[in-house]
């Protein structure tokens, strides 16, 4: 029962912190944005690399604070905290 527990608790938390890690931040709101503004710079760009991108995503990533996904993400969901909206958002654009 303990590793099944143990097992569960890693899941939980890696759901949370991967976002974060993998987006550079403190906070999956923020995570979110920053991986939309990427996204967003990719498709202006037409790639994820050169001038254009680099100066589109450098700006972005700049403003990206985490308070439109939060807004967004509360608005779309808002009988469910911020953060679990957040996160669960992130892990479906990477999906």
């Amino acid at each position: 029962m303990r590793p099944l527990i143990g097992a569960i608790i890693v899941v939980i938390v890696a759901f949370f912190v991967v976002p974060m890690i993998l987006g550079g931040s403190v906070n999956t709101c923020q995570a979110l944005e920053k991986h939309d503004v990427s996204g967003a710079a990719a498709s202006i760009a037409g790639g994820t690399s050169g001038p254009v991108y680099n100066t589109v995503n450098s700006v972005g990533q700049s403003a990206a604070t985490g308070q439109i996904a939060s807004t967004v993400a509360g608005a779309n969901n808002p009988q469910t905290p911020t953060g679990v909206s957040c996160t669960y958002y992130f892990w479906k654009s990477l999906f």
